[in-house]
């Protein structure tokens, strides 16, 4: 018997899935911010037990658990961090303050970047009075122009130690050529400062980090990841003691944004911001493939936020290689998604005589009103209440009885009355604004980001609240065909057991592939580039041997960044081989570029006139593990569909409240097709099928929602 863990800890719920021999089982449970061990034990607890397992026999049993969590990025917003400083080289002092030219704008919303003159810069995670300047220099090539002395980083460090900190970020001009200097730093710190004198005082090198060319980013990259490593590992390490307690027996496996799995000593505290998601993208690329679907639209609608991202034709299409966290630039490229604040939780309100709906959440405590837990701000959640299409009995299988009387008084005193409504108008309205910001956010992010026909999509709607709103937001977003999964209100969890062990490795290297006036490939270029291969491989092979793999089992991946001469927008190209040997691979990589840059920006826009150059090396070490396989089912053998009974539901000022059939989802078998309006209900979700739509369930175990028909 073989049993893996999944967890994705949200804003509002914990998920998490049981696999017990390639069967999915699901448990759900309120996050509790307080402890996030408690929430994660409830949900793990449901899970097993539908599993046919006490929670500390499957604990026991498991061959691995998969864990994505939110604790980093929570810590991030709420400024909760580690109290470090910054040490960097003399005249760069002020590198993070200054940023990019337009570092005002990153992060914000695009209303926020339009209102230019009330437009501030982020606020410092490291104050300016914690960041000092050695007076050394390195060239560009590693040279030292100015030799460190080892009595002015004492002078340096003896500042920031009498300021309070608690760490210290080494980021040095041009160390990611020549660590020297930087790896003396840490010595003297050891020297100095042991740790029985100061306690634990981490020192992070940006060589070790993120050895890449770019001081800003490079900058950002250490010093988040130093900001948050504390509290992450610290969370992540006390759970951790908890399991082996009971008698878990493995490491824990987090979930990482560059789209794989490590052991948390393998892991740095950046890569689990927006793992869940990233893991999700990751996850619906694993069903798509199985299931003949090329172009996905992930849509994942949870208590909090509304997650976004895009699987094109393969996931070599998904990765974001200038991404922004918080409102900071960094050098961490990450499966390519996208979150606003809409969910089951988002708060409705009236601001200057306009109806609103989100960004903030109710949260799971006291969370929407309907939860009778002190809430009293009218949600999403609230609205669907009243509107007909959750059961107030029957929210989380019974587990959570909601009260429609608090509903349709929060709703009543904060919209309808200052509105002039009745309350069913004002929940309508909710729920169709929330539908429209969610379908405007996916259209613009295919359409408008991404220069692809949302047409041409299948959606997948995910989360909680995913399917009661899929229709209405794919409406909005003009796409018609939408698929919905047995745990698809658990699929962020899920998502954590379809992922590889991965480790990832860069490098700034900058070589000369070809040059259009000699019209020659630069065969004196593969000697350094297999060089700096080769020490990649050497960190692979280290780490991947600590992850439990033979070397014969991992897939060694080799990504070249290429641009055309003197250019600064660079592509990834998947080199097909680890080692290049003559002017025929470099023939091949430049003309897998040039086909690239032609599908990104166009043919015309292909330039090797320019010449074309390497900039970057990527390499990715991937250990497979057994992923879950869907069964394909005979069609036909769901029988004559019967519904559990009817609910009275309210379509809109077109059609009204009408009483819709509600069906148990679990009895609609391959073959069943019904029409708009019905209700197929689980114990986690209601999948929503309005007038005009219908619902289909195929012999994969997908429950699809389509549009076109004549209402």
């Amino acid at each position: 018997m073989s049993i893996r863990i999944g967890v994705d800890v949200g804003g509002t719920f914990t998920d998490v899935v049981v696999m017990k021999s390639a069967e999915i089982h699901r448990g759900k449970a309120d996050t509790t911010h307080y402890d996030l061990k408690v929430g994660f034990m409830n949900a793990a607890r449901v899970a097993a037990e539908r599993a046919g397992l006490g929670l500390e026999e499957a604990l026991r049993s498991a061959d691995g658990i998969a864990y994505s969590t939110t604790v980093g990025t929570n810590a991030l917003i709420e400024r909760r961090g580690s109290k470090l400083g910054l040490i960097t080289t003399k005249g760069f002092e002020h590198t993070v303050m200054v940023g990019r030219a337009r570092n005002w704008a990153d992060g914000l919303s695009p209303e926020k970047k339009y209102d230019r003159g009330r437009a501030v810069r982020p606020e410092q995670i490291i104050p300016q009075d914690h960041i000092v300047g050695l007076q050394e220099r390195l060239d560009n090539l590693g040279n030292v122009v100015i030799p460190l002395r080892d009595d002015d980083v004492r002078a340096r460090v003896q500042y920031l130690v009498d300021q309070g900190v608690r760490g210290f970020v080494v980021v040095l001009l041009n160390s990611f050529v020549n660590p020297a200097h930087e790896r003396r730093i840490a010595e003297i710190i050891a020297e100095q400062y042991p740790e029985c004198y100061l306690g634990h005082m981490p020192v992070y090198l940006s060589h070790l980090i993120s050895p890449k060319a770019g001081e800003y980013r490079r900058s950002m990259t250490v010093i988040i990841d130093a900001y948050l490593r504390e509290i992450t590992e610290g969370h992540l390490v006390r759970l951790s003691d908890d399991l082996r307690e009971i008698g878990y027996k493995r490491p824990i496996f987090v979930a990482k944004n560059t789209g794989g799995l490590s052991s948390l000593s393998r892991s740095q505290a950046l890569h689990l911001l927006g793992s869940s998601p990233s893991a999700t993208v990751m996850g619906a690329d694993h069903i798509g493939r199985q299931l003949g679907a090329g172009n996905i639209i992930v849509s994942d609608v949870g208590g909090t936020s509304f997650d976004v991202g895009l699987v094109v034709e393969g996931r070599d299409h998904v990765y974001e290689y200038d991404p922004i966290v918080d409102r900071f630039r960094v050098q961490v490229p990450y499966v390519a998604h996208w979150s606003i604040g809409a969910g089951g939780g988002s708060i409705a309100r009236v601001v200057n005589g306009e109806l609103r709906v989100g960004p903030d959440s109710a949260g799971s405590n006291p969370g929407p009103a309907c939860y009778g837990r002190g809430g009293e701000e009218p949600t999403v959640t609230d609205a669907d209440v009243l509107l007909g299409y959750i059961d107030p009995r029957n929210f989380l299988g019974g587990k959570l009885r909601l009260d429609a009387k608090r509903a349709e008084r929060a709703i009543a005193a904060k919209i309808a009355d200052p509105l002039g409504l009745s309350i069913i108008d004002a929940a309508w309205r909710t729920k169709s604004l929330i539908d429209g910001i969610m379908g405007q956010e996916i259209y613009r992010i295919c359409a408008l980001n991404s220069g692809q026909d949302p047409r041409e999509f299948v959606l997948f709607a995910l989360g909680g609240a995913g399917p009661v709103h899929a229709a209405g937001y794919a409406n909005a977003a003009d796409v018609s065909r939408v698929a919905t999964f047995p745990f698809s209100s658990v699929f962020g969890a899920f998502s954590t057991l379809s992922l590889d062990i991965v480790q990832s490795y860069e490098r700034t290297l900058a070589l000369n592939f070809y040059s259009h006036g000699s019209g020659a490939y630069a065969v004196d270029s593969i000697a350094r580039l297999n060089e700096a291969v080769e020490a990649l491989v050497s960190f692979g092979r280290r780490d991947m041997e600590e992850e439990g793999f033979d070397m014969d089992a991992v897939e060694l991946q080799l990504d070249l960044y290429l641009c055309y001469g003197q250019q600064r927008q660079t592509l990834p190209v998947r080199s097909p081989k680890l080692h290049l040997q003559s002017a025929d691979d470099l023939r091949d990589i430049c003309d897998r570029f040039n086909t690239a840059y032609g599908e990104k920006y166009g043919v015309g826009a292909v330039y090797p006139e320019a010449g074309i150059e390497m900039v970057q090396i990527r390499l990715n070490a991937v250990g497979p593990v057994d992923k879950y396989a869907m069964r394909r089912m005979p069609v036909g053998t769901g029988g004559d569909p019967v519904p559990g009974g009817t609910r009275n539901a309210y379509w809109g000022p077109d059609h009204g409240f009408l009483e819709t059939p509600v069906h148990p989802l679990a009895s609609l078998g391959p073959g069943v097709t019904l029409e708009g309006p019905v209700l197929c209900e689980s114990d986690d979700t209601v999948i929503v099928t309005p007038p005009g739509w219908r619902f289909r369930a195929d012999e994969w175990g997908v429950g699809w929602i389509e549009r076109g028909v004549k209402a």
